[in-house]
């Protein structure tokens, strides 16, 4: 009885949200590729318009349910009821605070609609007594909440990771949907209507908050907070850096080159820069998702810490194999000025021969500590506080399987966790287990997390942190982006 209620009411909904009307509302991407005849471009909604839930008719409803160009999630029909499921390490769920469930990380949301209720009511609860519930510990489980306005958020993961962590991964995803809604249309949508279903809103966009919760799990860059840079030669940047400053149009804020989901250079206003996470956000977008690469495409997004109200819009092409041109506009109707712009930035790096030379550095292997020679060092992961930037080498030889690589990144979590803890932070942290030796270095400049030997004695672990540092300052140039282009 009360699934069929369930589902009366969001058949109710449904045909509410299609009633006639021609506006839309563009609240997740919309993409198109291929030929610029082909090209649609999204009508944009004015910061001060109250959006209107009849805005969304049907047919817009099924363009965005197409949105993820054949994207099919692999777990999206597992019973929520089986060990399969049960057995994931990591659940993410997003519900409203009406109990609605929205997004879900394993199984089809609208069949955990009880799960939801459950949630909603142990939130509800804390909010009726004045209090907010932040994490449950359940045996190895641990529950991690967290309350964003009309949306709640929580994590259920067995993967030892710190509560901050989670709770980190939680904020990237409630900016994820920002990004495809606003947090002014967030807030209007459910003034107007508390117990709105919005999945509707947020159908093909999937892939990129799938593609998230995989990332960041494992992501050195989202843990420490800074933007991952692609290691290469100093004068094949500056040749990318100089193709990039060719872009004169007055609609481009910002442009960036992202190749294998790591930053190549950026040209940005010169008293404006992008927040690592609204970077992470348009590198999750271009790289969680094969629709970007079919042609150039235009899709509106928001960069919740550049703007959570507006929207500004994204030009992407792939310029090179791996390898992403990404301009970003304020003006929704600038597509045809950002295919300019793209056509003389290609020309200009065809000519200069930095787009073979990018194809190479692309196609080599991520760089080994070999290359620093360093006795005793397994692998590191080097975080400059001044340009928000780190530096990692590729885990092998010693770290060679996932399980081993899952590891050593769950140590580096603690020792981040217990160096970053509010109540007695530590400038250095010094663990030796079975397996290796474990440190933690913080400066006003930097910060160093690294694996050693377990049989090295504390002499040689500062000399090979010192000799690490040298190498660093000498590398500074290609490890990280400094000169990035600006206007």
């Amino acid at each position: 009885m009360a699934k069929e209620l369930f589902v009366d009411s969001f058949k109710e909904e449904l045909s509410s949200l299609e009633e006639t009307a021609d506006q839309i509302i563009p609240v997740s991407p919309s993409v198109s590729s291929g030929s610029r005849e082909s090209k649609v471009i999204s009508k944009d909604i004015s910061e001060d318009e109250a959006p209107d839930l009849s805005e969304v008719n049907g047919e817009t409803l099924e363009r965005r349910s197409k949105q993820s160009n054949g994207y099919r999630r692999i777990y999206a029909e597992e019973d929520p009821y089986s060990p399969s499921w049960a057995g994931h390490n990591k659940h993410f769920f997003i519900l409203s605070s009406a109990g609605k469930p929205i997004y879900s990380r394993f199984g089809d949301e609208s069949k955990l609609s009880s799960y939801m209720g459950v949630i909603q009511a142990i939130v509800s609860f804390f909010v009726d007594t004045g209090d907010s519930i932040k994490s449950i510990s359940a045996g190895e489980h641990r529950f991690v909440f967290l309350l964003k306005g009309p949306l709640y958020f929580l994590a259920v993961a067995k993967t030892g990771e710190p509560e901050s962590h989670i709770r980190a991964q939680l904020t990237y995803l409630y900016n994820q949907v920002l990004s495809i809604i606003t947090s002014t249309q967030l807030t209007r949508i459910f003034e107007q209507r508390v117990n709105f279903d919005l999945r509707r809103l947020l159908s093909g966009t999937e892939v990129f908050l799938d593609s998230l919760c995989r990332e960041m799990t494992y992501d050195p860059s989202i843990m420490l907070g800074a933007i991952h840079a692609l290691k290469m030669k100093k004068p094949l940047r500056a040749k990318l850096n100089n193709s990039l400053q060719l872009i004169k149009s007055k609609h481009v804020l910002f442009a960036m080159l992202i190749a294998c989901g790591k930053l190549v250079t950026l040209l940005r206003p010169r008293k404006q820069s992008l927040h690592p996470s609204d970077l992470h956000l348009v590198t999750n977008m271009v790289s969680g998702s094969t629709t970007f690469c079919s042609g150039e495409s235009w899709t509106p997004i928001c960069l919740p810490k550049f703007n959570s109200k507006g929207f500004l819009h994204a030009y992407v092409y792939f310029i090179a194999k791996e390898t992403c041109l990404v301009l970003i506009s304020p003006d929704k109707d600038m597509f045809f000025e950002c295919s300019a712009s793209k056509d003389i930035v290609v020309e200009h790096l065809d000519q200069s021969g930095a787009l073979q030379e990018m194809a190479q550095t692309v196609d080599s292997e991520e760089y080994t500590l070999e290359e620093l020679g360093i006795p005793g060092l397994r692998h590191f992961l080097y975080k400059s506080k001044q340009y928000v930037q780190i530096t990692s080498p590729a885990y092998l030889p010693h770290y060679d399987s996932i399980d081993e690589q899952r590891r050593l990144f769950r140590m580096y979590q603690h020792v981040h966790d217990r160096m970053h803890c509010k109540t007695l932070p530590l400038k250095t942290f010094y663990q030796v287990t079975n397996t290796e030796t474990i440190i933690g270095w913080s400066s006003q400049s930097f910060e160093i997390y690294a694996a050693l030997g377990p049989l090295v004695s504390k002499s040689s672990v500062i000399g090979s942190l010192t000799a690490l540092r040298k190498w660093v300052r000498k590398e500074e140039e290609s490890v990280f982006v400094i000169n990035s282009p600006v206007y």
